[in-house]
């Protein structure tokens, strides 16, 4: 099997293969290209804009798999091998953002690269993936930094009453002031749409959970409207344990047969399928980490038929996962 890799990146850049000029890529211009299904391929990608490294990375392949072992620590790679040959590659080279102000009178330095960091005075912060500028809140008689998260929602870093040490952090979609506190929505990341509403409180002595709650993060259940949200649906609820939402999915004579314990077993998370059904037949993603730089996917292969239920209106009749090679 031939495989072809599929490349983007967050900068538009040049990528080079094997030493060849083989295009531009950028966030919404893949690039893709035939590989050998045999030995190496050597990447380069050079970044047109914007403060991206440029990057090289070997990728070995053989029988026209990725060998998981060729990019287990090949920072700045995120690969996902599809079935039929397809491997998508994110680049994402190191970059190094610096910002100098200033908050409550003190001097600031905010480093965001492979991670973000703030020094605040003589106190250094990690903090979240994306994190913005923050802003200081000492409305409670406690001081926080309240900032916002690229790509959606906020973080919190509770600080001492004399800004030299951390009492803790905490991020989610939305926090919103109340009492003594904040209360924290914060989403699971499933299709549907579950959700908690934690309460902490913010002292002296630092951040503490008062409460958690289920909550819808959109206020209502966003339940599946075709099949292949049905199958996608079925297995986020079951890689949560939340067995009896799973099987609402599931048609009586499927709910005999139990076969989402054993999916669930099998993937670590489901989503739709690259390209055209495998094989025709109508098959979601089941998706396994290998490394901390790459995925695979596995077809999960479903049958749909009209249903009457809360849950949506399609039932799932049979899912099946074909035995690995």
């Amino acid at each position: 099997m031939q495989p072809t890799i599929r490349i983007t990146a967050p900068e538009p850049g040049l990528v080079h293969i094997n030493g060849q000029f083989a295009g531009e890529t950028g966030p919404d211009r893949p690039l893709c290209f035939p590989l050998s299904p045999y030995g190496p391929a050597y990447l380069t990608y050079l970044p047109l804009t914007g403060d991206g490294e440029p990057l090289a990375r070997k990728l070995v392949f053989s029988g026209g798999a990725l060998l998981p072992e060729s990019v287990a620590t090949a920072e700045g790679l995120a690969c996902v091998a599809w079935p039929g040959g397809l491997l998508e590659v994110e680049l994402t080279p190191a970059r190094r953002e610096v910002t100098c102000f200033a908050l409550g009178g003190r001097p600031c330095l905010l480093t965001r690269g492979e991670d973000a960091t703030l020094a605040f005075g003589a106190l250094t912060l990690s903090l979240p993936t994306g994190a913005t500028r923050p802003r200081l809140d000492s409305s409670r008689g406690v001081p926080v930094l309240l900032g916002e998260l690229a790509g959606g929602g906020e973080y919190l870093i509770a600080l001492s009453p004399g800004l030299d040490a951390c009492l803790g952090q905490l991020t989610a979609r939305r926090l919103i002031p109340e009492g003594e506190g904040f209360a924290a929505l914060v989403p699971e990341g499933d299709s549907v749409g579950h959700g908690r509403r934690e309460q902490w409180r913010v002292s002296s002595a630092g951040l503490e959970c008062l409460s958690a709650a289920p909550v819808w993060i959109d206020g209502a259940p966003r339940w599946p409207q075709t099949p292949e949200a049905t199958a996608v649906a079925a297995m986020e609820a079951a890689f949560a344990g939340r067995w009896e939402e799973a099987r609402g999915y599931l048609s009586p004579a499927l709910i005999a047969s139990d076969p989402l314990s054993a999916l669930a077993e099998a993937g670590d998370l489901c989503l739709p399928m690259r390209g055209s059904a495998v094989e025709g037949r109508p098959c979601v993603g089941l998706l396994r980490v290998e490394n901390d730089h790459l995925a695979r996917v596995r077809p999960l292969y479903y049958r749909a038929v009209p249903g009457i239920g809360p849950q949506g209106p399609w039932q799932l009749e049979a899912l099946e996962m074909e035995a690995e090679a």
